[in-house]
């Protein structure tokens, strides 16, 4: 445990830190890491899911399953695609911040 003075002395850094440069601090911090890894996991699930429906339905000749196989693969793709271009917009805006003044 850390005395008083040094504990105040660490919030006041992070405080800093956190003023200075907010997505280091989250980071840092590990939120936006742990976030990122369940809609990551979420993702891959989802992409499993389709996957067997198309399987399952082409297999066992049912319509129905390779309908909603179908559909949900193409709305994943869609998020496939919405995520990359949202990561490469927020990727360029971290990179390039002077841009944005001018």
């Amino acid at each position: 445990m850390l005395p008083d003075r040094e504990r105040h002395a660490l919030r006041e850094i992070e405080a800093e830190l956190l003023a200075s440069d907010p997505a280091f601090a989250a980071t840092l911090s590990g939120h936006k890491l742990r976030k990122s890894g369940r809609l990551n996991l979420l993702l891959v699930l989802c992409d499993v899911t389709a996957v067997v429906m198309l399987l399952v339905g082409l297999f066992a000749r049912d319509a129905a399953l390779v309908l909603w196989g179908t559909v949900s693969a193409g709305a994943l793709v869609a998020w496939h695609i919405a995520r990359t271009e949202t990561a490469r917009k927020s990727t360029e805006d971290d990179a390039t911040p002077a841009a944005d003044s001018h």
